[in-house]
């Protein structure tokens, strides 16, 4: 019983709740965020805080807002260097000691019911690993930010889905590979996953999209359909929300991201072999995907129409890929994107 809250999952009755939140000079968002958290329809039963040596104020606003607030199942540190935001979430969530691991950010405002609309989802649905809800965006001062709805994209165009999304959607593996559902501070996991997330993450990809992929194994990948997290867009931080820009502007930003775009499908390549090898997949799935990542790669790297032909081969080329991904990869297999930046 959690403030009048009974939730009986898997046998289980008495449960704990955790939220762990990595902090980086964060200033100027950060009350805001501790008093969505303290402010909860249901209590957290630990809040675990790890500063990653701030410049600014960050630390002695916390210090200060746990003590104000007599929040004793709080407990806030600085850590000795900076370890970058994998990390230090690696970290928080490997001391974390609930059934139930909500995570945050920094400048980011929960809904006053967000812990409680989210464990009525694992109550119902003892399945899920790993739960992502949707967001909200909202500018520096909590406005809402309307983005317009690209085609099959979902949840401020984060989520791709070419089904019509549920309130409870799962996602498979080969899904999450067209990119995550949505941002880490929506989520909430399992111990269970969190322990397998602990034995195997090897830092190349974001920690919560490898925690989706890991989810998806068994399952129990889930997006709830519900704005739970005010997502806050700081100012010179608002790329791509624009639906209006250009096709010769896209195609120079495609051109210059050319690079990114391999790194992070080689980090794809990475994060599959990394998990095939502690966890079992399906032969010929993982067969399918090697081969797609290798042809990919290789079109990526030389891109020509013969290598697109080689990828529209594939029988994977399609459920893997967005239709808007399939464009760009025509254009630059036939060169338009260098004709724009002569």
């Amino acid at each position: 019983m959690i403030d009048g809250f009974l939730i009986i999952i898997k046998g289980e009755i008495t449960i704990m709740i955790s939220v762990v939140i990595a902090t980086y000079n964060g200033e100027k968002y950060i009350e805001e965020q501790l008093d969505s958290i303290k402010n909860q329809s249901i209590k957290p039963d630990e809040v675990i805080i790890r500063d990653d040596k701030s410049s600014d104020s960050t630390p002695k606003i916390v210090r200060e807002y746990i003590k104000k607030n007599n929040l004793n199942n709080w407990n806030f540190e600085v850590n000795e260097e900076n370890k970058g935001y994998k990390k230090n979430f690696y970290d928080l969530l490997k001391i974390a000691k609930g059934n139930f691991i909500f995570l945050s950010d920094q400048d980011d405002v929960w809904v006053n019911e967000k812990i409680r609309y989210t464990m009525d989802e694992f109550s119902n649905n003892p399945q899920v690993l790993a739960l992502n809800t949707g967001i909200q965006l909202v500018d520096e001062k909590l406005n809402k930010i309307i983005v317009e709805p690209k085609k099959n994209f979902y949840n401020a165009n984060f989520l791709y889905s070419e089904k019509k999304l549920e309130k409870l959607t799962f996602f498979k593996f080969e899904d999450l590979l067209r990119g995550n559902m949505s941002p880490g501070c929506s989520m909430c996991i399992t111990a269970e996953l969190r322990d397998k997330f602990v034995e195997s993450y090897n830092f190349v990809l974001a920690h919560d999209w490898y925690m989706n992929f890991l989810a998806s194994l068994d399952g129990g990948c889930a997006f709830f359909n519900k704005n739970l997290v005010k997502y806050r867009i700081h100012r010179g931080n608002a790329i791509g929300l624009s639906s209006k820009d250009d096709i010769r502007s896209k195609l120079l930003a495609l051109h210059k991201d050319n690079q990114l775009r391999i790194r992070r499908t080689r980090e794809l390549f990475e994060t599959f072999q990394n998990i095939s090898k502690n966890y079992t997949f399906d032969s010929q799935t993982e067969k399918n995907l090697r081969q797609y990542f290798k042809v990919r790669i290789s079109f990526m790297e030389q891109p020509s129409l013969r290598n697109i032909l080689r990828l529209r081969k594939l029988s994977n080329y399609y459920k893997l890929t967005t239709k808007r991904a399939r464009l760009w990869d025509l254009i630059i297999a036939m060169h338009i994107d260098n004709l724009l930046v002569r």
